[in-house]
């Protein structure tokens, strides 16, 4: 089974690294179709590129710049043409695609090569059979909730960002155009419920996320993944970490969400054509980088430690898992007296479960 699982990232880090060149020449294509190109196919300037180019840079032979007039009243009403939209543009297909394949493709690739190097990070002592209430069931409530709506939405955006070079010619346009309908709904649909549930996980764990002096010493022994022990308390200096750009990154990823799916409230903001363009950039570098280093999360989360992926699916880890990965919240709970054990090594089917989580 963990040949099958290896042999599946892998394979999965080759796709993505294999749709690179794909956009990359696709991106190149459409550098050549830029708008302030002056020459038509046959090799004869366009007699319309003096024109284009004045109205473009909005400052003809004169050097003064062209002012419009609009009976419509708005931050843009007299932009003729907004040249932002067309760099935007570029930037977009020339930096942000290839640069997001490499970057989920590399994750990948760093989560294949720990796998074979560490392997699956056992419990040293093994299971005791004995469990340690860890979270309740409000928090595991509000953990899956958000974590089921970020993937959702980290693949439908990941389609509708990348899809175009890398799904397309792999499924052709009916397919495609399908699941770009559907999943485009799906994202604008889910996201304003991702953006309250996103606030209450932050209110929800933000109990016991503090850094501490801990944590630092826990960061220099690199979270004991290579070998020595190092201390932590409810959270670890990983999960607190995460914890943080989740929620940091989350929050800005919502408000620029929440301004393209509500392009309405435009007007009543009074964003200009930069602002609003501003906001599709945060949106997409914040979501890619957010699934990217959510990529290390899920897989410590599930696959990598044993007895990891319980705690949060039951709301109870294993005594030994919590002496060995968190020791001074073990401690802890001893010396307050809040330390209650359920003795599942009675439970044959109970103990089995735990032993293939």
């Amino acid at each position: 089974m963990n040949q099958i699982k290896q042999f599946f990232l892998f394979g999965l880090v080759i796709f993505l690294f294999n749709l690179s060149p794909i956009s990359i020449s696709n991106v190149h294509a459409a550098d050549g179709e830029k708008a302030g190109q002056n020459f038509s196919p046959l090799g004869v300037e366009s007699p319309a590129a003096d024109l284009w180019r004045a109205v473009r840079q909005r400052n003809p032979e004169g050097g003064e710049n062209l002012v419009g007039r609009s009976q419509v009243k708005g931050p843009n009403a007299s932009t003729l043409i907004n040249v932002g939209g067309q760099e935007w543009r570029n930037w977009r297909n020339s930096k942000l695609i290839p640069y997001s394949m490499y970057a989920l493709g590399g994750m990948l690739l760093v989560i294949v090569l720990f796998r074979l190097i560490r392997g699956k990070i056992k419990i040293k002592a093994g299971r005791s059979g004995k469990k340690i209430k860890r979270f309740t069931n409000f928090q595991r409530f509000v953990h899956w909730t958000v974590a089921i709506l970020f993937v959702i939405l980290g693949i439908t955006g990941v389609i509708l960002t990348l899809g175009r070079y890398g799904l397309l010619p792999l499924i052709g346009k009916e397919a495609f155009g399908f699941i770009a309908y559907y999943g485009k709904l799906l994202h604008n649909y889910l996201g304003p419920v991702f953006s309250v549930m996103l606030v209450v996980m932050l209110f929800t764990f933000i109990k016991g996320n503090m850094f501490n002096w801990t944590d630092i010493k826990w960061f220099l022994k690199g979270g004991g993944l290579f070998g020595g022990h190092a201390s932590a308390g409810r959270y670890n200096g990983g999960e607190k970490a995460w914890y943080w750009i989740a929620m940091l990154a989350g929050i800005v990823v919502v408000i620029s969400g929440l301004i393209l799916n509500f392009p309405q409230l435009i007007p009543i903001l009074n964003l200009s054509s930069e602002q609003f363009q501003q906001a599709q950039f945060l949106h997409a570098v914040g979501s890619i980088g957010l699934f990217v280093v959510s990529f290390g999360h899920i897989y410590m989360g599930t696959f990598a430690m044993e007895g990891a992926f319980e705690a949060m699916r039951t709301g109870e880890c294993d005594s030994n898992w919590a002496k060995e990965h968190h020791d001074i919240w073990y401690e802890e709970l001893q010396r307050d007296g809040s330390l209650t054990m359920n003795d599942t090594a009675s439970n044959p089917s109970s103990n089995e479960t735990a032993q293939t989580a």
